[in-house]
């Protein structure tokens, strides 16, 4: 059952188009013409250090920030030039898993996911259990609709925010920072969840991290985004295998971690209040 109104896929597998995105805040350009698409059935993830613009990206492509310049299509409509209304129908085709969860605290886990089928949808309420449960069967968390957030381990917290984000059955999953704050077992639970809800759901999936063996783990396709004099530029795209290969300096430090390079952590005050600003 699909609760949320759908609209025709268009003819192109392409289900997000971004074509020459710029945003400026104080006339430095933060994302600097960005080109990509993501095609049905990936998961897709963006990559980059910290402060070359994934969370101001990820706020342009679900609707919440304006860019600059440039268009973002998704599913063959721009949601740059989108109405309000027009945006609160597109948002009902994707779903959004929060960094950390923001999941109600003064609610049960099965009243956090019930949350979108009551608002968003015309399902049936004597049915809207029945999608909890499972919901939370998918995320391995059998049992726990009447668990309130604040009796979970982090990690929980973060598969009862993935169920929510998986509620309404969306053609598209945002995920930011999935395993942010995990152990390597629990971060490896969270990856196999994304791979199942793409998968076995068919859910395309854009995956906002800076966890290498996370994103090597789960994705089908790479986009690393630069920062310092490179801020804001697309360094590379590719397959996991392309990005592995490709030798350019400033993703092979990345990739493996590496204190030596050209990416250099030189912040001043300035910088730092510009970071939080675009950040947080």
């Amino acid at each position: 059952m699909s609760p949320a109104p759908k609209k025709s896929q268009p003819a192109s597998d392409v289900i997000l188009e971004v074509k020459d995105l710029v945003q400026r805040y104080n006339g430095r350009a933060v994302l600097n013409g960005l080109n990509f698409k993501v095609r049905q059935g990936e998961t897709f993830v963006i990559m980059g250090g910290s402060g070359c613009g994934k969370t101001t990206l990820l706020r342009i492509l679900i609707g919440a920030q304006k860019p600059t310049s440039g268009s973002v299509h998704l599913f063959g409509e721009d949601i740059t030039q989108a109405s309000p209304q027009e945006l609160d129908r597109i948002r009902l085709r994707f779903g959004m898993n929060f960094q950390f969860g923001a999941l109600f605290q003064s609610m049960t886990v099965g009243e956090n996911i019930a949350l979108p089928l009551l608002e968003h949808s015309q399902v049936d309420p004597s049915l809207i259990e029945m999608i909890v449960k499972m919901k939370l069967e998918l995320v391995g968390l059998t049992g726990f609709e009447n668990f309130k957030p604040s009796e979970l381990s982090g990690g929980m917290r973060k598969r009862v925010g993935l169920a929510r984000a998986l509620a309404l059955d969306p053609e598209l999953l945002f995920s930011d920072e999935p395993t942010s704050g995990l152990d390597p077992v629990m971060t490896a639970v969270v990856d196999q969840l994304t791979l199942d809800s793409t998968r076995k759901i068919g859910v395309t999936a854009v995956v906002v991290s800076h966890d290498m063996t996370s994103c090597f783990r789960i994705a089908t396709h790479m986009l690393m985004l630069g920062n310092g004099p490179r801020q804001g530029e697309i360094i590379a795209e590719g397959t996991p295998e392309e990005i592995r290969a490709n030798p350019d300096p400033f993703l092979q430090q990345f990739v493996r971690g590496e204190a030596d390079g050209p990416i250099a952590f030189r912040l001043s005050q300035d910088d730092y209040l510009k970071h939080l600003l675009q950040e947080g």
